[in-house]
């Protein structure tokens, strides 16, 4: 995913990496505490809620992909003749392909120690992850690519809506089509949820709220907004701001994940106006990060290291975690966690290493292949699209 792994933009703002890193810990930790939880059913406290909501790292990542890819599209030049749709396909084809069909390969295969994946009808579950359908169809191979299935589709309306959006004639233009964009998913939850008169369950509430492309898309037009906003000259760097948005988000974002676990029940609130809610506090995290560019990170070396690999890491962590479990629980929460961690960073390291960096030196080379104009085709000092 685009959000998942660490861009070009990043080496000019260490604090997206920030954001990208918090990203894949969260995620992590939603997994880890969730398979500790099934085997210990020990209680939940404040600390414990807030690695149980860790799911809400993936909206992180989708805001992260709406302003990535829509800074990129406006700097590839999209709306004014110098954007080349397929050089744009192969580039996000060479950033997500690779490691994740050898991820999901590796699942199906049974190359995972203690991860069980059902054998029926495997050859048409794998040929539509294949095609990237699983936000429609079960995500059983490997629970995580779901979003995948989110982005890709994105990827490929992107520059449409971006060329849309540009060439609307003013500002009033541009947010109402975000608004209704914003809005699509809560009327679309909302008509669901009411004729039913019922509560949902977790799998219910997945399937039909959570998963499916057109469910998902208010982080990914939050982070288009921003974009924008950035490229109308209305978000510009501001080191005091920055702190503050980043930090009143972020504390925000702890004080009411530890608060209680998002979807033990869900109700009205939950199924319709949490996801937006969710979306809009990622997006202030994300717009603390942008305005922040130019501002030194303290210790942003081991940050940067886990925005590198959190690409592998998201894919991979899931499938180590029957092992975490067999090996380490037994001697205890502490070392479950420290094993979880170490095996996801050894394994993500791998595949980064042996998969995905080729590939991305293949992308980047093609990145900077000059245009027939005799122009880059990117925008070398930006960078933004990963």
């Amino acid at each position: 995913m685009q959000a998942y792994a660490r861009s070009g933009d990043s080496q000019n703002n260490p604090w997206l990496d920030l954001v990208r890193a918090l990203a894949i810990l969260l995620v992590m930790l939603r997994h880890g505490e969730r398979a500790l939880h099934t085997e210990t059913g020990s209680p939940q406290g404040f600390l414990q809620m807030i690695f149980m909501n860790g799911w809400i790292g993936v909206d992180l990542f989708f805001v992260l992909s709406g302003y990535l890819i829509a800074r990129h599209l406006i700097r590839a030049g999209i709306g004014r003749g110098e954007f080349r749709l397929g050089r744009y396909i192969a580039m996000r084809a060479l950033r997500i392909f690779p490691a994740y069909y050898a991820v999901l390969l590796l699942t199906a295969a049974g190359a995972f120690p203690l991860v069980q994946v059902s054998t029926d009808a495997l050859g048409l579950r794998v040929a539509y992850h294949l095609l990237f359908l699983q936000d429609y169809l079960p995500s059983d191979i490997n629970v995580v690519f779901w979003s995948l299935g989110v982005e890709e589709k994105f990827y490929v309306l992107a520059p449409l809506l971006i060329l849309t959006l540009l060439h609307c004639r003013n500002v009033h233009s541009r947010l109402a089509v975000l608004l209704s964009l914003f809005a699509l998913p809560i009327a679309l939850r909302a008509a669901i949820f009411l004729p039913a008169a019922r509560v949902f369950d977790y799998p219910e509430f997945w399937r039909i709220f959570r998963s499916p492309f057109h469910m998902a898309l208010e982080g990914l037009i939050v982070g288009v907004g921003i974009a924008l906003a950035e490229h109308a000259g209305l978000v510009r760097r501001a080191r005091v701001a920055g702190l503050a948005v980043l930090a009143c988000s972020i504390l925000a974002l702890t004080i009411w994940t530890g608060s209680h676990e998002f979807m033990a029940e869900i109700g009205l609130a939950d199924a319709v106006f949490q996801p937006p809610l969710i979306a809009f506090l990622a997006g202030m995290v994300t717009l603390g990060g942008v305005l922040l560019a130019g501002t030194p990170m303290p210790f942003s070396a081991p940050v940067q290291l886990v925005a590198r690999l959190s690409y592998s890491l998201y894919l991979i962590h899931y499938p180590l975690l029957p092992m975490a479990v067999a090996v380490a629980l037994p001697y205890g929460s502490g070392a479950f966690w420290i094993f979880f961690f170490a095996v996801s960073l050894l394994g993500g390291g791998i595949l980064h290493l042996a998969i995905e960096r080729p590939f991305l030196r293949w992308k980047d080379r093609l990145a900077h292949k000059r245009s027939p104009t005799g122009e880059p085709a990117i925008d070398r000092p930006a960078k933004a699209a990963g």
